[in-house]
């Protein structure tokens, strides 16, 4: 007599309307404002506990800046379990931070880079995952075939990259440094991770290991040909740590990484005529942080959250070029109400302790 496995399937999404606005600039040209209506689709497909499929998706349409559109997938996979082993083909969302506010860990997705600055949209990264659980943990082993590139906020936005240039440049398209220093334009190239993750006592440690193309910090180009700034994503290897540890009332954080960058071969020409590229700067970058938390007297849980950020770089100029929040501490309030609708307040204040009146 045969056995069937049951099915069960899941699906929830989100509407939301948004809105933001910089102090004017009097520039004609950039969009200081916008309203946009954004959704989320998940689906959730589960065949007994051996099979299970996820689908998910983000849409953003924007009335007033239309650079600010977008349709992407986050997750996108099918897996396989049978005992101590997983299988994942597909697209997917990984978080790898356990941080608030800075996330160095976290670099294996690609990002909308018009979105929340400090913590940037993720893009779904087609891979193939091999998981192992092993003793308090897993070890997971990945390897992506493609590398997409992020979405650049376009020329009209304040958050573009090229907002400040005097020269009228345009965005082009992503240049990628392989690993032998030869430069490519193609989104296919064999990138690789490993992470291992373990709980002991009320301590959670993981270690990674990532050889990609780092796509948080380019630098761009310039092809003289069309009047382009391309930005160029440079084969990295990054090595890191993050660790919680619960004492009591208050959860200890800590995330740290190093990044040793492929240099471009100087004697390399794309397209005509030759372009310079400016390499990239291998660097640290480390984040420290606290979290207490109470329940009031109401049920609602209660978090005061501290966090700061450096990178590791001798020279403080470049290190000024790498990330927006290289130098940055946070204070936060976290209430959420527990109730049948999750709502939460946050109140945060984001401040440079490096140029605290810049």
């Amino acid at each position: 007599m045969g056995r069937t496995a049951s099915a069960d399937s899941l699906s929830r999404g989100s509407v939301a309307l948004e809105g933001r606005a910089f102090e004017p600039d009097d520039e004609e040209e950039t969009e200081d404002f916008g309203v946009g209506l954004t959704t989320r689709l998940e689906i959730n497909y589960d065949v007994g506990s051996r099979f299970n499929a996820v689908a998910s998706g983000l849409a953003r349409l924007d009335a007033l800046d239309e650079t600010r559109n977008i349709a992407t997938p986050e997750d996108l996979y099918g897996g396989l379990t049978a005992g101590p082993i997983t299988l994942r083909l597909g697209f997917q969302v990984l978080n790898w931070t356990v941080t608030e506010a800075f996330h160095p860990a976290d670099i294996i997705n690609s990002r909308n880079n018009d979105s929340d600055a400090e913590n940037p949209e993720k893009i779904g990264e087609p891979m193939l995952e091999f998981r192992l659980r092993l003793f308090n943990g897993y070890i997971d082993t990945f390897f992506m075939p493609a590398r997409l590139p992020p979405k650049l906020p376009g020329d009209r936005s304040r958050l573009s990259p090229l907002s400040a240039n005097p020269f009228g440049l345009a965005l082009g398209e992503a240049l990628w440094v392989e690993r032998d220093g030869s430069l490519s334009d193609s989104y296919f190239a064999p990138q690789g991770a490993i992470r291992i993750n373990q709980t002991i006592g009320k301590a959670d440690i993981a270690i990674h290991l990532v050889d990609h193309n780092d796509r948080t910090h380019p630098t761009f180009t310039l092809d003289t040909t069309d009047g382009l700034a391309r930005p160029t994503y440079f084969t990295v290897t990054q090595g890191g740590l993050t660790y919680t540890q619960v004492i009591g009332s208050l959860i200890v954080k800590f995330e740290g990484v190093y990044r040793k960058y492929r240099d471009a071969d100087p004697d390399v020409e794309v397209g005509t005529p030759f372009m310079e590229v400016d390499n990239q700067h291998d660097h640290g970058q480390v984040v420290g942080g606290v979290e207490y938390g109470w329940t009031t007297e109401a049920g609602h849980d209660a978090t005061i959250i501290l966090e700061g950020t450096g990178i590791l770089l001798k020279n403080r100029d470049d290190a000024k070029s790498l990330d927006v929040l290289q130098g940055d501490a946070l204070i936060a309030y976290r209430h959420a109400f527990n109730d049948v609708r999750g709502k939460e307040l946050r109140i945060g204040l984001l401040a440079d302790y490096e140029r605290p009146l810049a």
